[in-house]
């Protein structure tokens, strides 16, 4: 809960630009988390499958305990200081989301299986899924609340206190706060046990033993048409709907909503976790996999479909349907991908479910940057376009091509699948 909900989401690329970074070095910077964990991601679970599953928790924790720190070091229009205290949060963030992915869930449904209850392995992802909700609903409030001034200045005025604060000031706190839940995660991760190995293994036979399980991990996966076309499905949807999450709080002040509105939109966002784990338990007990992945892709098009409009106030309409779909995604790729890796080679399975998914978000950042940088070039040769206006412009433009993306990544997959298992019955 305190490693996914985190104080500074709900104003996430406002927070970015608000330290003095443009919207293409934003695209960048997320490009080279992704790239983090990309590089990271199978390593990292396959020592969780070697050297413990609790170690890379630890590991977690204290990167972001160090990636946090960095950013409030981080002084505030920087200039190329700024980009590159930025770019190690970044790496240091993404270093953290590898060593944890994988490794948490393989931690728990082994000592699940260990007490012969793996088939409650849906309902504790219901539950996981919902108090992680519960969770976001109050980071997001505090989030956006300490951000913007009128609404500290209010609480100042209320208690009597002649304090006041300007945005400027308020800049950090989000990042203070999540600070202070980066030492719950780090301390959490200190206190979870794991059966001690028979055998202590050395550097050189923890190595070997982790390329083996990689290359093991990744031949099974290439070679069975279930986790193969989960992994797909994933990187498609993930991607896509991650892309427009990222820049979620810029384009709430697109379609006119106030800054202290943020947390209330992100937390009722983040309460759909109390309803669609259940709906996708049920979809998944009643559904094929086939027919999962369809119904996700029409909503996830609907919802980029209709962000193109920008319509005021009404636009966070079509939002929902994306903070869904990317619900509804977790919880399907969880579960599909547990009930069927070995047992030995769990997080290393899971392992390459993130990779998959951030090198596609990776990809994908990188070409809205590039279309970022082109739609402003075309729209600067615009003089009667002022500068304030110029960055919602072109970012209002870039939204249409979200969706063209979306459809061409899942015509691409269903023929990367038909041409992988063609010859299968």
């Amino acid at each position: 809960m305190f490693f996914s909900a985190r104080f500074y989401y709900p104003v996430y690329a406002l927070i970015f630009l608000d330290y003095g970074l443009t919207l293409a070095q934003f695209g960048i910077l997320n490009a080279l988390w992704a790239l983090t964990i990309v590089v990271l991601e199978v390593p990292s679970g396959a020592l969780a499958d070697t050297i413990g599953r609790r170690n890379l928790l630890i590991a977690a924790g204290l990167c972001m305990l160090i990636e946090m720190g960095v950013l409030l070091l981080a002084p505030i229009g920087g200039g190329y200081l700024l980009f590159g205290l930025f770019a190690i949060n970044r790496i240091l963030s993404g270093a953290a989301e590898a060593a944890a992915s994988g490794a948490d869930e393989a931690l728990v449904y082994d000592s699940m299986k260990a007490a012969g209850i793996e088939d409650r392995w849906g309902h504790v992802l219901e539950r996981v899924q919902r108090d992680t909700s519960l969770a976001f609903f109050f980071a997001m409030m505090i989030g956006a609340a300490c951000y913007d001034p009128a609404m500290v200045n209010a609480v100042f005025k209320f208690f009597g206190s002649s304090l006041f604060v300007v945005q400027e000031q308020l800049i950090k706190l989000p990042i203070l706060l999540t600070f202070i839940s980066s030492l719950v995660v780090f301390t959490m991760a200190i206190r979870m046990k794991e059966p001690v190995a028979e055998k202590t293994l050395t550097v050189r036979e923890t190595l070997s033993k982790s390329w083996a399980q990689t290359r093991s991990a990744a031949s099974w996966i290439l070679t069975t048409p279930l986790p193969f076309g989960i992994i797909l499905a994933a990187m498609v949807i993930d991607s896509a709907v991650r892309q427009f999450l990222t820049l979620a709080s810029e384009y709430w002040k697109v379609i006119h909503l106030p800054i202290a509105s943020y947390g209330l939109i992100g937390s009722g966002m983040a309460l759909l976790g109390l309803f669609v784990p259940r709906l996708a338990r049920y979809m998944a007990e009643c559904g094929t996999p086939l027919r999962n992945f369809m119904l996700t892709v029409a909503a996830v098009f609907v919802g980029l479909y209709g962000l193109a409009m920008a319509i005021p106030y009404w636009g966070i309409v079509p939002a929902v349907f994306l903070y869904a779909s990317i619900q509804l995604t977790g919880f399907f790729v969880s579960r599909y991908l547990n009930e069927v890796a070995p047992s030995e080679q769990r997080a290393t399975v899971l392992s390459f479910r993130g990779l998959s998914t951030n090198a596609a978000y990776g990809v994908v950042s990188m070409l809205y940057s590039g279309l970022f940088v082109a739609l402003k070039s075309k729209h600067e040769l615009n003089p009667d376009l002022k500068e304030e206006h110029l960055q919602q412009t072109v970012f209002v433009d870039s939204l249409s091509w979200l969706s063209l993306y979306f459809i061409i990544s899942v015509g691409a997959v269903f023929a990367v699948y038909w041409l992988r298992f063609r010859k299968n019955r």
